[in-house]
């Protein structure tokens, strides 16, 4: 007998019913390849998603507040930048350079959208988008299933839905210190990759930790508070916890000890990195003269701090609020109960298994004692001096309290909670946006053909900003009975009357919480009596029919002085 099969075999012909028979490529696949792929990317696209729905909040959210002319002063800056002046050559910056953080980022925002105040909004959503998503991240570590997502969203939930008004202008707007919380968290995801259940220690992760808090240190000085000095003292505390109570040998502790040496060494090398710029031409930073707050002041410091710690996590109740503004703060009291308690555990157990839990607790009790302490403490804008609190108690809450909120089955008490804060998100993100700074001013002076001026720092920059540099007002300062070029966030050669022309100056009276704002008298002496005066609404505009740089006089010594003291008189201000 003939075997059929094999006869059609030879012959090449194939059956239909034997052509569905043959293996497919699905059938050969393994078994849960498909899961497997899924397993791997969803993490990726969950956090891409996150990201562009928060980004598009976030924006929303930061255009309800104005630009004022501090972070116009920075866009400015990587305006220049951009245009070849990576340098900075000429400018007197604030004591808060921004120059290897915010201002690379505002360059990429302007080479793609140009100049405007709108370059200020995106760069904040894009900030505080990023410090939710690494502070999810550092939360969930290597953690993965449940207790993995949970980790992240508890740190992300709690960051969700800044407070409008104080809160969207500390954590949504102009550069501070909110965005110098970055390269330290970045620090925590390497350290954290590099520990105990993860890969193993390196020679190089000191050397990156290092190039990280440089990176930091040059930008914003707090990183010192809230990186270099919480790393230092968390590794040596490790390194004498082995050495001398557990009698190890040194070269088990090598890596704690290294780390230690690498926070030590960015100071100097960041000092170092800052100085040969200075060196070479580049930017100026004009310090601010701190010190520490009186006996007198320090109930006024616990009443700011408070209050401005209930601000970072949405639950200030204190001001005129309305019946809604009253629920959102109180619901927003469950993140800072939840931060609350994860700093309470940090910090009684800153020396476990965990770095950069033990990082993070040392960082914020600094912050916040360093803050209270010093004189630096003006009203409830000072906040921005302590927002990295924000995102470190929340990487703290996430690590440390999901394993419980699993374990006391609260999980749906989170969903519901989250799903609050998202409904905060969407009421902030759908208020109108705020009108911008001065704009009135500015389709003055363009009406009547006025395009190159001065004024005081309030209006100077924020203007030319808005105006995409087709109104350019130069910053001045009062100087006795004159007026001197400002050394504060200006330029050295917007001064030069060779290159340079300014006929009129604009004062503002909303402009007089700066003592250093100039008057007409002082303009008349130092200018001499204008050709025309114009008065509408708030503002008084002087005209002269010649260039007024020429009259103007570079006081270093005396202008930066006085710099300083408007500074301080600035930070006194309640929009």
């Amino acid at each position: 007998m003939v075997d059929y099969r094999d006869a059609k075999q030879g012959s090449g012909q194939v059956s239909g019913t034997e052509v569905a028979a043959q293996p497919t490529a699905d059938a050969v696949r393994p078994p849960g390849t498909a899961r497997r792929w899924w397993a791997r990317a969803r993490t990726p696209a969950g956090f891409t998603v996150a990201a562009v729905v928060l980004f598009t909040c976030y924006l929303r959210q930061s255009r309800t507040i104005s630009v004022g002319s501090d972070g116009a002063s920075n866009a400015l800056q990587a305006w220049d930048m951009l245009h070849g002046n990576l340098l900075l050559h000429g400018w007197f910056v604030s004591d808060v350079s921004f120059y290897t953080t915010e201002l690379p980022q505002y360059m990429l925002v302007e080479a793609i959208r140009g100049l405007g105040s709108d370059v200020i909004h995106v760069a904040g959503a894009m900030t505080y988008t990023l410090l939710v998503l690494l502070a999810a991240l550092a939360a969930k570590g290597r953690a993965r299933g449940r207790e993995g997502a949970v980790r992240a969203v508890l740190a992300g939930g709690i960051m969700l839905a800044p407070q409008l008004g104080n809160g969207t202008s500390t954590l949504l707007l102009s550069p501070d210190h909110t965005g110098s919380a970055i390269p330290v968290l970045v620090l925590m995801l390497l350290l954290d990759r590099f520990s105990p259940g993860g890969w193993r220690p390196r020679w190089y992760v000191p050397v990156a930790t290092g190039v990280l808090l440089v990176w930091g240190l040059v930008a914003d000085q707090i990183v010192l508070l809230i990186g270099v000095i919480p790393l230092a003292l968390v590794c040596a505390a490790r390194a004498y916890q082995g050495l001398a109570v557990r009698r190890e040998g040194l070269r088990s502790r090598w890596y704690d000890l290294s780390l230690a040496a690498a926070a030590v060494v960015s100071v100097p090398a960041a000092s170092l990195a800052t100085r040969l710029i200075r060196d070479h031409g580049g930017w100026v930073i004009s310090p601010v003269p701190t010190g520490f707050a009186s006996t007198a002041a320090m109930p006024k410091n616990f009443s700011l701090t408070f209050e401005g710690l209930l601000e970072l996590f949405g639950a200030d109740f204190f001001g005129e609020q309305t019946g809604r503004d009253a629920a959102f703060a109180f619901v927003h009291l469950a993140g800072l109960a939840l931060a609350v308690l994860a700093i309470g555990l940090a910090v009684r157990h800153f020396l476990g298994r965990e770095l950069i839990v033990g990082v993070l607790a040392t960082a914020i009790v600094l912050n916040v004692a360093a803050y209270i302490s010093s004189d630096q403490v003006s009203n409830i804008l000072s906040t921005r001096e302590i927002a990295p609190v924000l995102p470190f108690a929340a990487v703290l809450a996430g690590r440390l309290l999901a394993e419980r909120v699993l374990a006391a089955r609260l999980k749906y008490v989170m969903a519901g909670v989250l799903a609050c804060y998202a409904g905060m998100l969407g009421f902030a993100a759908a208020q109108p946006a705020a009108p911008p700074q001065y704009a009135d001013l500015a389709a003055w002076l363009s009406a009547h053909d006025l395009t190159s001026g001065v004024s005081g720092y309030s209006e100077a920059n924020i203007v030319t900003l808005e105006t995409g540099g087709t109104i350019q007002i130069r910053p001045v300062v009062a100087n006795g009975p004159f007026i001197a070029s400002r050394t504060w966030e200006a330029n050295r050669s917007w001064y030069g009357p060779s290159a340079h022309s300014a006929n009129f100056l604009a004062i503002s009276s909303s402009a007089g919480f700066d003592v250093f704002e100039v008057t007409a008298q002082q303009a008349s002496a130092t200018f001499g009596p204008p050709a025309g005066v114009y008065r509408f609404g708030r503002y008084t505009v002087m005209v002269w029919n010649e260039n007024l740089l020429t009259y103007l006089r570079l006081c270093l010594a005396v202008g930066a002085l006085g710099d300083l003291v408007g500074h301080h008189a600035e930070a006194l201000r309640i929009p």
